[in-house]
């Protein structure tokens, strides 16, 4: 569905005529040709994304931009059905949710900052997560794919990891632009069943390339963020 230009720092999705809807520095709904995963170096500090991201591609961006520390070497994907997802993955910078109130302590710095290894070797985080659907949908439809993966990549980090995912996790999905498409890409459409068999395999593998196998417990990383606070529930 998509072609695929790809650096070691550098992943771009290419579609004509494609709508995508990010949650990126850049996001919200947009038609464009393209959608940009950039690796940033290590020690990266920059405010001004957008003209970074500009900087880096030799122009403004296409379409979407997501950040990461994490290679693009590492990057993995996966198809099904009308769905294909492209996912980096990183755990330097958990973000951890109790079932209740904990008093931890928070570090909410960026992606790359380096995991807590045993041989302090710079483990860049963030989980960024690409999916196309071939199938049109309207901009709901659009935004319940954004919730479909979201849900689908923290039930997969849970599963392997035990956090819903990093503090700078970032989501684009897509779609073939049209005047018309499905209003709905939950759990028990097609194309969300499809985007969650997708984003599951896809961010496995990816880890499984970040970590050759050996993935980290971030409950130990240096620079987990864990949600602390209790809310104080009532009846509407």
């Amino acid at each position: 569905m998509f072609e695929y230009e790809r650096t070691d720092e550098c992943l771009t999705l290419r579609r004509p005529g494609t709508r995508w809807l990010s949650n990126g520095f850049d996001g919200g709904y947009a038609t464009a040709p393209a959608a940009h995963n950039l690796t940033v170096p290590e020690g990266f500090e920059r405010t001004d994304l957008a003209t970074y991201a500009a900087e880096r591609l030799g122009s403004p961006p296409e379409g979407p931009t997501l950040l990461t520390g994490v290679r693009q070497t590492n990057a993995r994907g996966a198809r099904y059905g009308p769905v294909e997802a492209v996912v980096t993955a990183g755990l330097s910078n958990p973000a951890l949710l109790p079932a209740g109130d904990d008093s931890h302590s928070t570090d909410t710095r960026g992606d790359a900052d380096a995991d807590a290894s045993p041989d302090d070797a710079f483990r860049p985080g963030t989980v960024n997560v690409l999916v196309g659907s071939a199938e049109p949908l309207s901009e709901g439809g659009l935004a319940g794919l954004l919730a479909t993966v979201v849900e689908a990549k923290a039930a997969t980090l849970v599963d392997l990891v035990g956090p819903t995912g990093t503090t700078s996790d970032a989501v684009a999905v897509g779609c073939p632009s049209a005047e018309a498409g499905a209003p709905f890409a939950g759990s028990a459409t097609t194309v969300g069943n499809a985007a969650r068999v997708c984003v599951r395999d896809a961010l496995a593998a990816a880890l499984e390339a970040r970590y050759d196998g050996d993935l980290p417990d971030p409950r130990g990383a240096e620079h987990a963020t864990v949600t602390s606070g209790e809310a104080t529930p009532f009846t509407p």
